[in-house]
């Protein structure tokens, strides 16, 4: 099944017909260990690629109805030719499941890095968007035995968007903030005025940040944020297509 050489194209699509929906999680625990997730609902995809590809082609694509898919990053990091020996260790330590069901027309995607400190999950955060790690390389992992038929989509991608970000953690403070010279370099891709474009309609990509801290927050800037009664927990709602135009809606100081 050449599922990916049609996957990776239609993410791309997706994206500017609002078929996405993405959840990240930041779990800090008192001890400053904790996990960095991502879930991505991509379940509108399949109305698209049934539409494009029609009933008869999507069965021969899909002849199991379903994929229950789970990798360990080490099996991707471990071949990585760019990766230092320390990149190597932090990030094999993550893991991505894969769940499409075709009766159901759920398809969703896990993504899972746990870290022992704040400076690690920094360092996830930064290869994570510095392009050691992107969402094309993930899901070509799923189906490595068919690289052959792999197209890498052409326009930015997650990691080419939290590029955009300096994420700093330590004790007691995390934040993000915009790196101007980042965000010069993505106008100058050739897809970001196509990209631009679907923010500019009107589409939407709802993208939801919530971090969970061990103590309650004493400051925060971002004035999308909400607390949690306890102020333990930091939600902030955002439309991703927005950061094309105002990245800084994506900032955040957050004091705890």
């Amino acid at each position: 099944m050449k599922i990916l050489k049609i996957l990776l194209p239609a993410i791309l699509l997706s994206f500017l017909s609002s078929c996405i929906e993405i959840n990240e999680d930041i779990v800090i625990n008192k001890n400053g260990d904790g996990e960095w997730s991502m879930n991505m609902d991509m379940s509108k995809l399949l109305d698209i690629m049934q539409n494009y590809l029609g009933k008869e082609e999507m069965d021969k694509q899909f002849p199991n109805k379903k994929m229950d898919t789970a990798i360990f990053m080490k099996s991707l990091v471990d071949t990585s030719t760019t990766l230092t020996p320390e990149k190597k260790e932090l990030l094999g330590q993550g893991k991505l499941h894969m769940d499409m069901n075709m009766n159901n027309k759920t398809l969703t995607t896990d993504m899972h890095f746990p870290f022992s400190n704040l400076s690690q999950l920094q360092e996830i955060y930064t290869a994570l968007g510095d392009g050691s790690l992107g969402m094309g390389q993930l899901l070509k992992g799923l189906n490595k035995n068919d690289s052959s038929s792999v197209q890498q989509p052409q326009g930015p991608d997650m990691g080419q968007i939290n590029m955009l970000y300096d994420f700093t953690s330590r004790p007691g403070y995390i934040s993000r903030t915009v790196d101007q010279e980042k965000f010069k370099q993505l106008k100058e891709n050739p897809q970001y005025a196509q990209m631009k474009q679907a923010g500019d309609m009107g589409m939407e990509v709802p993208y939801t940040l919530t971090i969970h801290l061990p103590k309650k927050v004493k400051k925060i800037t971002n004035t999308f944020a909400t607390l949690s009664p306890d102020k333990k927990t930091v939600t902030i709602k955002y439309n991703l297509t927005e950061v094309l135009v105002h990245p800084e809606k994506f900032e955040y100081t957050i004091e705890y």
